[in-house]
Protein backbone atom coordinates (compact mmCIF):
# COMPACT_ATOMS: atom_id res chain seq x y z
CA UNK A 1 0.00 0.00 0.00
CA UNK A 2 3.31 2.26 -0.13
CA UNK A 3 2.37 3.64 3.13
CA UNK A 4 6.32 3.82 3.71
CA UNK A 5 7.53 7.04 1.55
CA UNK A 6 6.47 10.17 3.01
CA UNK A 7 3.57 12.27 2.54
CA UNK A 8 4.65 16.30 2.49
CA UNK A 9 2.58 18.87 3.91
CA UNK A 10 0.76 19.95 0.53
CA UNK A 11 -0.46 16.54 -0.02
CA UNK A 12 -2.15 16.53 3.51
CA UNK A 13 -5.86 17.43 2.75
CA UNK A 14 -8.49 17.92 5.37
CA UNK A 15 -11.34 17.05 2.86
CA UNK A 16 -13.65 14.91 4.17
CA UNK A 17 -12.46 15.28 7.81
CA UNK A 18 -15.38 16.83 9.52
CA UNK A 19 -13.85 18.75 12.81
CA UNK A 20 -15.10 19.36 15.99
CA UNK A 21 -13.89 21.03 19.41
CA UNK A 22 -15.28 20.58 22.51
CA UNK A 23 -14.81 22.84 25.78
CA UNK A 24 -13.28 21.39 28.67
CA UNK A 25 -11.25 21.44 31.64
CA UNK A 26 -8.16 19.86 31.66
CA UNK A 27 -9.69 17.44 34.78
CA UNK A 28 -12.62 16.75 32.35
CA UNK A 29 -10.55 15.30 29.79
CA UNK A 30 -10.74 11.78 30.17
CA UNK A 31 -14.60 11.86 31.12
CA UNK A 32 -15.34 13.93 28.22
CA UNK A 33 -13.43 10.96 26.34
CA UNK A 34 -15.26 8.33 27.58
CA UNK A 35 -18.64 10.05 26.58
CA UNK A 36 -16.99 10.35 23.41
CA UNK A 37 -16.31 6.48 23.51
CA UNK A 38 -19.81 5.75 24.36
CA UNK A 39 -21.69 7.86 21.84
CA UNK A 40 -19.34 7.37 19.14
CA UNK A 41 -19.58 4.36 16.42
CA UNK A 42 -15.82 4.13 15.80
CA UNK A 43 -14.48 2.05 13.97
CA UNK A 44 -10.60 2.71 15.15
CA UNK A 45 -9.72 5.48 16.84
CA UNK A 46 -6.48 7.55 17.19
CA UNK A 47 -5.56 9.91 20.43
CA UNK A 48 -3.17 11.87 20.77
CA UNK A 49 -1.34 14.03 23.54
CA UNK A 50 1.17 16.13 23.85
CA UNK A 51 4.19 14.52 26.15
CA UNK A 52 5.26 10.88 25.84
CA UNK A 53 4.24 11.13 29.62
CA UNK A 54 0.55 11.89 29.06
CA UNK A 55 0.62 9.22 26.35
CA UNK A 56 1.18 6.76 29.32
CA UNK A 57 -0.67 8.02 31.37
CA UNK A 58 -3.78 8.67 29.55
CA UNK A 59 -3.35 5.00 27.96
CA UNK A 60 -3.52 3.86 31.36
CA UNK A 61 -6.56 5.75 32.61
CA UNK A 62 -8.62 4.47 29.07
CA UNK A 63 -7.99 0.97 30.12
CA UNK A 64 -9.14 1.35 33.34
CA UNK A 65 -12.42 2.62 32.82
CA UNK A 66 -12.62 -0.31 30.62
CA UNK A 67 -11.44 0.18 27.04
CA UNK A 68 -8.67 -1.30 24.99
CA UNK A 69 -5.61 0.65 23.80
CA UNK A 70 -2.25 0.19 22.16
CA UNK A 71 0.03 3.37 22.86
CA UNK A 72 3.40 4.62 21.00
CA UNK A 73 5.43 7.36 21.71
CA UNK A 74 9.06 8.33 20.92
CA UNK A 75 10.89 7.54 23.79
CA UNK A 76 10.08 3.86 23.01
CA UNK A 77 12.36 1.66 20.45
CA UNK A 78 11.64 2.08 16.90
CA UNK A 79 10.74 -2.06 16.23
CA UNK A 80 8.82 -2.00 19.71
CA UNK A 81 6.71 0.83 17.84
CA UNK A 82 6.98 -0.20 14.54
CA UNK A 83 5.15 -3.66 16.21
CA UNK A 84 2.41 -1.90 18.33
CA UNK A 85 1.99 0.13 14.96
CA UNK A 86 1.31 -2.73 12.62
CA UNK A 87 -0.82 -4.34 15.33
CA UNK A 88 -3.46 -1.61 15.39
CA UNK A 89 -3.14 -1.04 11.02
CA UNK A 90 -4.48 -4.76 11.78
CA UNK A 91 -7.27 -4.28 13.82
CA UNK A 92 -6.37 -6.10 16.64
CA UNK A 93 -7.16 -3.40 18.58
CA UNK A 94 -9.65 -0.49 18.43
CA UNK A 95 -7.54 3.08 19.92
CA UNK A 96 -4.30 4.13 19.84
CA UNK A 97 -2.73 6.70 22.24
CA UNK A 98 0.55 8.54 20.63
CA UNK A 99 2.17 11.51 20.60
CA UNK A 100 3.69 13.49 17.32
CA UNK A 101 5.83 10.39 15.93
CA UNK A 102 3.44 9.30 13.04
CA UNK A 103 4.73 12.38 11.03
CA UNK A 104 2.00 11.74 8.44
CA UNK A 105 -1.28 11.32 7.59
CA UNK A 106 -2.61 8.33 9.34
CA UNK A 107 -3.78 6.66 6.19
CA UNK A 108 -5.31 3.69 7.61
CA UNK A 109 -8.40 3.09 6.24
CA UNK A 110 -10.11 1.99 9.28
CA UNK A 111 -8.94 5.31 11.66
CA UNK A 112 -12.76 7.45 11.36
CA UNK A 113 -11.77 9.32 14.33
CA UNK A 114 -9.04 11.08 15.30
CA UNK A 115 -9.26 12.92 18.68
CA UNK A 116 -6.89 15.60 19.89
CA UNK A 117 -6.82 14.82 23.91
CA UNK A 118 -4.27 17.51 23.66
CA UNK A 119 -4.52 20.61 21.18
CA UNK A 120 -1.11 20.92 19.27
CA UNK A 121 0.34 24.24 19.48
CA UNK A 122 0.46 24.59 15.37
CA UNK A 123 -1.14 24.45 12.03
CA UNK A 124 1.70 22.26 10.66
CA UNK A 125 1.44 19.47 13.97
CA UNK A 126 -2.62 19.84 13.64
CA UNK A 127 -2.41 18.78 9.54
CA UNK A 128 -0.19 15.99 10.35
CA UNK A 129 -2.64 14.51 12.97
CA UNK A 130 -5.58 15.06 10.83
CA UNK A 131 -4.94 15.38 7.62
CA UNK A 132 -5.34 12.71 5.23
CA UNK A 133 -3.32 11.94 1.88
CA UNK A 134 -4.86 12.79 -1.05
CA UNK A 135 -5.56 8.74 -2.42
CA UNK A 136 -7.81 8.30 0.67
CA UNK A 137 -10.02 10.94 1.48
CA UNK A 138 -12.37 8.98 3.08
CA UNK A 139 -14.74 9.72 6.01
CA UNK A 140 -14.02 10.29 9.45
CA UNK A 141 -14.59 13.21 12.40
CA UNK A 142 -11.40 15.39 14.23
CA UNK A 143 -12.36 15.84 18.14
CA UNK A 144 -10.32 18.33 19.46
CA UNK A 145 -10.57 18.77 23.36
CA UNK A 146 -9.83 22.26 23.87
CA UNK A 147 -8.73 24.22 27.54
CA UNK A 148 -9.35 27.68 28.30
CA UNK A 149 -5.39 28.09 27.30
CA UNK A 150 -5.98 26.67 23.63
CA UNK A 151 -8.50 28.73 22.53
CA UNK A 152 -6.73 31.35 20.63
CA UNK A 153 -4.38 28.41 19.39
CA UNK A 154 -7.74 27.39 18.10
CA UNK A 155 -8.46 30.12 15.82
CA UNK A 156 -5.06 30.53 14.74
CA UNK A 157 -4.74 27.01 13.19
CA UNK A 158 -7.86 27.37 12.21
CA UNK A 159 -7.45 30.70 10.00
CA UNK A 160 -3.97 29.33 8.74
CA UNK A 161 -5.49 25.89 7.59
CA UNK A 162 -8.72 27.98 6.19
CA UNK A 163 -11.11 25.35 7.67
CA UNK A 164 -13.61 25.61 9.78
CA UNK A 165 -13.68 23.56 13.73
CA UNK A 166 -17.12 23.61 14.82
CA UNK A 167 -18.77 22.73 18.17
CA UNK A 168 -19.59 19.66 18.77
CA UNK A 169 -22.87 18.53 18.65
CA UNK A 170 -25.26 17.15 20.95
CA UNK A 171 -25.11 14.39 18.22
CA UNK A 172 -22.55 13.54 15.73
CA UNK A 173 -24.34 12.53 12.08
CA UNK A 174 -22.82 8.81 11.54
CA UNK A 175 -22.76 10.08 7.70
CA UNK A 176 -20.23 11.98 8.10
CA UNK A 177 -17.66 9.41 9.70
CA UNK A 178 -19.30 5.99 9.56
CA UNK A 179 -18.97 3.65 5.99
CA UNK A 180 -21.92 2.60 4.43
CA UNK A 181 -24.43 4.43 6.35
CA UNK A 182 -27.61 5.28 3.76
Amino acid sequence: MGHHHHHHMEELTLLGVTQYYAFVQEKQKVHCLNTLFRKLQINQSIIFCNSTQRVELLAKKITEIGYSCYYIHSKMAQNHRNRVFHDFRQGNCRNLVCSDLLTRGIDIQAVNVVINFDFPRNAETYLHRIGRSGRFGHLGVAINLITYEDRHTLRRIEQELRTRIEPIPKTVDPKLYVADQQ
